[in-house]
C-alpha cells in the first residue's frame, strides 16, 4: 500500500496534430500504467468544453463554439479550464491508495483563417498547472496516409504534408511557449506507423520520470 504522503498527481498534457495517433498512443500508455498500479484518466478538452457550454445553454454543438467572438471563446476556456483542474485535484480523493496519472488530450494551436491561435494560452495553462506537455509526431506523409484510411477523421486542412511540416513546428513552438509559462517539461515522443504500442510505452515511462 502506497502512503498517502508518498503518493503523487501527474498531469501530463499530450498534444499532436490531427492524425497523428494520439488517441492510440493514450490508449497504450493508460493499459501500461494501470497494469503496473497506477490511477489512469485521460481527459478531452474538447469534451470538457462541451458539456460545459451546452448545459449553460452557450452552444448545442463544437461548430458553434467555433463561431462565438473570441473575447467569449476565452471566457469559456478558462472556466472550463479551471473546472478540469477542479476535477483533476478530487481524483486524489477517489483514488486514495494509488498514484495518479491524468492525461489531458487536447490542441497546442488552433488553425483559423486568422492564423494559429494558442491552444493552451496563460489563462488556460496556468489554471491546468501541467507537469509536462508532450507532444505526439509521426511522419508528415504517414499522417497524411492515416488520415486518408479513415474518412471519419479526415481533415481536408491538414492533407497536405508540407502544411503538416508546419503545422508540427509551430505545435512545438506553443508547447514550449506554454510550458514556460508554468515551468513544465517539454517531451517529443514518436510514434511510428505500427509501432503504437512502443509510442505509448516511451510516454508510460516518460511519466513514471515525473
Amino acid at each position: 500500500m502506497v502512503s498517502r504522503m508518498a503518493r503523487k498527481l501527474r498531469v501530463v498534457i499530450v498534444v499532436g496534430v490531427a492524425g497523428v495517433g494520439k488517441s492510440t498512443v493514450l490508449s497504450h500508455a493508460k493499459s501500461i500504467l494501470g497494469g503496473e498500479g497506477y490511477a489512469v484518466e485521460i481527459l478531452n478538452y474538447g469534451d470538457f468544453m462541451l458539456k460545459y457550454v451546452v448545459e449553460k445553454g452557450i452552444c448545442k454543438s463544437r461548430d458553434e463554439i467555433r463561431s462565438l467572438p473570441l473575447s467569449e471563446q476565452r471566457s469559456v476556456q478558462s472556466l472550463v479550464a479551471r473546472e478540469m483542474r477542479n476535477y483533476i485535484d478530487s481524483l486524489m480523493l477517489k483514488y486514495p491508495e494509488k498514484d495518479v496519472v491524468v492525461f489531458v488530450d487536447t490542441h497546442a494551436l488552433i488553425k483559423t483563417a486568422t492564423g494559429f491561435w494558442p491552444g493552451l494560452p496563460e489563462y488556460v495553462i496556468k489554471e491546468l498547472r501541467p507537469d509536462t506537455i508532450v507532444v505526439v509526431e509521426a511522419d508528415p506523409q504517414s499522417i497524411v496516409q492515416r488520415q486518408s484510411k479513415d474518412l471519419s477523421r479526415y481533415r481536408k486542412d491538414y492533407s497536405d504534408v508540407e502544411l503538416v511540416k508546419e503545422v508540427m513546428n509551430f505545435i512545438r513552438m506553443f508547447s514550449v511557449a506554454s510550458a514556460t509559462l508554468v515551468g513544465a517539461s517539454v517531451s517529443i515522443v514518436r510514434n511510428e506507423e505500427g509501432r503504437a504500442h512502443e509510442a505509448g510505452r516511451s510516454l508510460a515511462e516518460l511519466v513514471k520520470g515525473l
